[in-house]
């Protein structure tokens, strides 16, 4: 019974060392929707390595957008292997 619990660890464990093969590199997915919500296609705005890139461009392009309309932007992080 022993045995068996130990082999069972050691197979997750290397099933786990293979799921992960190295550091992935994360980006961040800006997208703009012109609608309050996040509903229908989005205007892909861009992709920034850091979040904070993606949140001014967020801003930026929600600032360029028809006043009085209401848009939604969201940053989303995307991992790129």
């Amino acid at each position: 019974m022993k045995v068996t619990k130990v082999c069972v660890g050691a197979i997750a464990v290397i099933l786990a060392a293979c799921a992960t093969n190295g550091e992935s590199t994360k980006i961040w997915a800006a997208n703009g929707y012109l609608t309050p919500g996040p509903t229908g296609a989005p205007n892909v705005i861009g992709e920034y390595a850091d979040r904070s890139d993606c949140l001014e461009a967020a801003e930026n392009w929600a600032s360029r957008q028809v006043v009085g309309n209401p848009v939604f932007t969201e940053c989303l992080p995307m991992d790129r292997d």
